[in-house]
């Protein structure tokens, strides 16, 4: 009886062992998977701190694109953090190209909708694109929390033909004690009723010594072909594709028969390498090239990128050649 007492001991204290063995094993996968889960975490972090601290070596000494690049890069890590829609914003306004610029701010915005700083740069932004609707707007949101800020908002009421609102916050501010000495002109100009549009000299200047946001301005009241020709070959030559594909896009619905148009629209895609969509563009607008060898070069160019961009190194090869052929036809 003692003996089988002892045995029925023996083997209950092997199961509790055994039971216990498991029990450590599960834990010890579990403390593993969390220590490689947190490790991989601070690899990422690491990672990031690089990408961004590169990025703003490469900003601080001129070289944007790589900046972006590196910025690219930290989003790729985290596309949650504002900081990296910021500094993204402000190498794309240093290229002057500001579509993407403000496409990037406003994702910082939505971040942090209340962000000083971002908004500055927004409304920056803005008055580089001669939107100075949209500019007045965001001002007054950061003249509310900066009250000397107020010779902005004043200026923007100006390029708005917005006189009377200006007028009227001078004499406020003066009622208050807060006119300053930077905004003393503005009100003497004001008062005598003197003040002009700062917009209004740009339609003034020939389109072809225009600058890309005088373009703009111009072509939103003058939609004829001659301005849209010039605004598409500046975005072109400055490589702001984003804004070359909306206002091309415009352009093959206002003007089907210019075939300059269908060469900036599939530029445009190649560069966003939506190749068989350029190629396409491209097959359209050869048919209306007429006796201009240049363009028809041109158009042969951009088949070509399309065709390698789908791998198929064969045509891009045959339309290579036939855009040198056609140059040196005319040289």
């Amino acid at each position: 009886m003692i003996k089988q007492l002892g045995y029925i001991i023996l083997v209950c204290l092997s199961i509790s062992f055994s039971g216990f063995a498991q029990k450590d094993s599960l834990a010890t996968v579990f403390l593993g998977q969390k220590e490689k889960a947190v490790l991989q975490q601070e690899q990422k972090d690491l990672n990031f701190q690089k990408f961004f601290f590169k990025a703003l070596q490469q900003k601080a000494i001129g070289n944007f694109d790589k900046a972006i690049t590196a910025l690219e890069k930290c989003k790729n890590i985290n596309d949650g953090d504002k900081a990296v829609y910021f500094e993204l914003s402000k190498n794309y306004v240093e290229l002057e190209k500001y579509e993407e610029a403000e496409a990037y701010i406003k994702k910082g915005l939505e971040k942090d909708t209340e962000n000083l700083f971002m908004l500055q740069l927004l409304k920056e932004i803005y008055n580089k694109q001669s939107n100075f609707k949209e500019a007045l707007e965001i001002q007054k949101i950061i003249s509310e929390r900066k009250p000397h800020s107020q010779l902005d908002l004043v200026i923007l009421y100006i390029k708005n033909n917005q006189v009377d609102n200006a007028r009227q916050l001078l004499i406020d501010l003066e009622k208050k004690g807060m006119l300053s000495a930077n905004l003393l002109p503005f009100k003497k100009s004001l008062l005598e009723g003197t003040v002009l549009s700062p917009v209004a000299n740009a339609a003034s200047k020939p389109v072809e010594e225009q600058t890309i946001e005088e373009l703009k301005f111009t072509y939103k009241s003058n939609k004829s072909f001659n301005v849209l020709k010039q605004l598409l070959l500046k975005l072109s030559a400055k490589k702001h594709f984003l804004a070359l594909e909306r206002y091309s896009n415009e352009a093959i619905e206002l003007f089907p028969a210019q075939p300059l148009v269908y060469l900036m629209n599939a530029k445009a895609l190649n560069q966003k390498k939506e190749y068989r969509n350029a190629l396409e563009v491209l097959q359209m607008g050869l048919d209306y090239i007429v006796d201009d060898i240049l363009l028809e070069a041109n158009f042969y160019e951009q088949m070509s990128l399309s065709y390698k961009g789908m791998s198929q190194n064969i045509k891009a090869s045959k339309f290579y050649n036939k855009a040198i052929t056609l140059r040196q036809k005319k040289s």
